[in-house]
């Protein structure tokens, strides 16, 4: 919000109509028929078969003063009359319009106006890489496809894609109901993260000495988007075309960790998320779910942010609404040092 009280951006259903409306963005607006599970605040709900469920959002960078689009929908969304791509945010500027189905939207905001004004930005090539690096306590989940690599052998490249594409899709939407950031996606890996000192909950503590704490808003919505991913999966995949090498629907594991990691933006929301911490989260991801390992393996750091520092010991049960069963510990690939993990349940 403005210092005056105003939004800081507008989304203005039919432009010029006589029945043209402003709905407000404070951080971003996600516009569909249902938009189930966004709170009433952030979403725009709007009476047009034409529209998917959860068709795009609009995502505001404060930091940047950048504003984005993501497309998320079965019939598209066109962005000054071009076709945008799917799953990939593009950035947008005050006067442009959105054709989403048969309904347009125009975006509108002083901050948020590309410097001088549409018509007058600058130009945006692809050849421009503006690189910005910061080191923050995060979350990170990792979804992985088990035996992805002999599915993909298999399998045509196109029904491939257009699977994982779908099934990527509900992990997508359950993830916008958590409030994770969805970092990068190649291939089967679905990355996730939650800056946690940026949740809103604990994340400005400071332990005894000096150090920042976990908070536990961003553990907490980690965990509980890993599990609600893992327990939708099955049914995503029931009706898919795809198949795992022995007949079945499609299975993935899911890895949680928590650490220091340096982030990198280049030029938009999707961007690099490096350290110690990412890369234990997608080992565990390429264990979770084989060889009798739980869906959702989490660090013992996870386990602590959530606990709280007031309670460091370990309960397998806790008002976290979690259960944690302590595992043997893990000997990842490419690391020294054995990591303590837990099998993550829901209470």
């Amino acid at each position: 919000m403005t210092e005056d009280g105003r939004a800081p951006a507008l989304l203005v259903v039919s432009p010029d109509g006589a029945d043209q409306r402003f709905v407000p963005v404070y951080e971003r607006l996600v516009v569909g028929r249902v938009c189930a599970g966004i709170d009433e605040g952030q979403r725009l709900l709007i009476d047009d078969r034409t529209i998917s469920r959860l068709h795009l959002e609009v995502w505001l960078d404060f930091e940047r003063d950048e504003a984005w689009l993501t497309d998320h929908s079965t019939n598209g969304t066109r962005l000054n009359g071009r076709r945008i791509e799917r799953l990939v945010p593009v950035q947008m500027w005050s006067g442009d319009r959105v054709l989403a189905g048969d309904t347009e939207l125009e975006f509108r905001s002083s901050r948020f106006g590309g410097g001088t004004g549409k018509g007058k930005r600058a130009p945006q090539d692809g050849t421009t890489t503006v690189l910005h690096v910061a080191v923050n306590p995060m979350v990170m989940v990792v979804g992985d496809v088990v035996s992805f690599s002999t599915i993909a052998e298999t399998t045509d490249d196109r029904v491939l894609l257009e699977n994982i594409e779908r099934l990527f899709t509900a992990l997508r939407r359950i993830l916008l109901q958590h409030q994770g950031t969805l970092s990068n996606f190649a291939g089967d890996a679905f990355f996730a993260t939650w800056e946690a000192d940026a949740t809103g909950g604990r994340g400005d503590d400071r332990t005894a000495d000096g150090k920042v704490s976990a908070g536990v808003e961003a553990p907490r919505a980690a965990v509980a988007f890993a599990l609600a991913a893992a327990a939708a999966v099955p049914q995503v995949a029931a009706g898919l075309d795809l198949r795992d090498p022995g007949g079945g629907p499609l299975r993935m594991g899911w890895g949680v960790s928590f650490g220091q990691a340096a982030v990198s933006r280049l030029g938009g929301p999707l961007g690099a998320v490096l350290g110690d911490a990412t890369n234990v989260a997608f080992r565990l991801s390429g264990i979770a779910g084989r060889d009798g390992w739980p869906e959702v393996l989490v660090t013992d750091a996870v386990r602590r942010a959530i606990a709280g520092p007031e309670d460091a010991t370990l309960s397998p049960l806790g008002e976290s609404g979690f259960t944690f069963t302590p595992l043997p510990p893990v000997q990842v690939k490419g690391r020294r040092q054995l990591v303590e993990v837990l099998g993550a349940g829901q209470l």
